[in-house]
């Protein structure tokens, strides 16, 4: 599987526009066919049309697009992917709730990160179940049980309940992608938001199998809501991490202080993708 970084928090390029968020271009293989080009978020706003013209990707040929999670910044240039890409029927994978309001901060100071709530009536929106296959060996699954501990600053992440009240955001309307390309697994995921190690273990278990690579941000920080995970929070996982034969790709919300922290354990295993990055996974 070829991923390409249309939208990330960097970029050593000068020609591209880093913005806070994340948009991936996949293209997975398929044997005696073209491969499967699928979009991976769309970033806070029309950012991912401008990156992709200058990367050379045409937006127009993903044969589906994926939202990971109703929070602006990965969803936040969804409308901007539908103006751009006219003619196309590709439908947009999406989980329900993820048009609700969503905030970021402490129950005293709050900011909206929430999705274009109109944009929920188009027609190439396709809602997902808890498990939900999108092509053959492309699955995309929610029904992530929560065994190891959530990121921390879930706790400053909320949604506004139909009565209007404040609510813990439960992430019920986070999805990640279960890749079975070639004989082996990969796992893509927004931020992690249930907890890496917990996506982890349900995608092993959609799988029959250990994970071969993922690709995800990990939520060990979040700038928006003035949370950090703690060093030594940082380091359990990644010995975790380094228990299982993956190889890594992160980005966006791991930060750069928390990849220090698991290159230090991983080493060569994992790798910082910025906007403009490619990778063979």
């Amino acid at each position: 599987m070829r991923v390409t970084v249309l939208v990330e928090n960097a970029t050593p390029s000068s020609r591209l526009a880093a913005r806070h968020g994340l948009s991936l271009f996949l293209e997975i293989g398929r044997p005696d066919a073209s491969p499967l080009r699928i979009l991976f978020d769309m970033g806070p706003d029309s950012t991912l049309v401008d990156n992709a013209r200058v990367l050379g990707v045409d937006l127009s040929t993903a044969d589906l697009a994926v939202v990971s999670h109703g929070h602006a910044d990965h969803g936040g240039g969804l409308g901007a992917y539908l103006a751009a890409t006219p003619s196309s029927s590709a439908p947009v994978y999406v989980r329900p709730g993820a048009f609700a309001r969503h905030l970021s901060g402490t129950p005293e100071r709050r900011h909206d990160i929430s999705l274009d709530p109109t944009l929920a009536a188009c027609e190439r929106i396709v809602w997902t179940s808890g498990v939900h296959g999108v092509a053959p060996g492309v699955t995309l699954f929610s029904d992530v049980a929560r065994h190891a501990p959530e990121p921390a600053s879930n706790e400053r992440l909320f949604e506004v309940g139909e009565d209007g009240g404040l609510l813990r955001d439960a992430f019920s309307h986070e999805q990640s992608l279960l890749v079975e390309e070639a004989g082996r697994a990969i796992l893509v995921s927004g931020c992690s938001h249930a907890g890496i190690l917990n996506i982890m273990d349900r995608a092993e278990e959609l799988a029959g199998r250990p994970l071969d690579a993922v690709v995800a941000g990990f939520h060990l920080t979040a700038p928006s809501a003035g949370a950090v995970e703690d060093a030594a929070r940082v380091e359990e996982i990644a010995f975790e991490l380094e228990r299982h034969p993956a190889s890594y790709y992160t980005f966006h919300c791991t930060g750069m202080a928390a990849f220090g922290i698991l290159r230090d354990v991983l080493g060569s295993r994992v790798t910082y993708l910025a906007c403009g990055g490619e990778a063979l996974v």
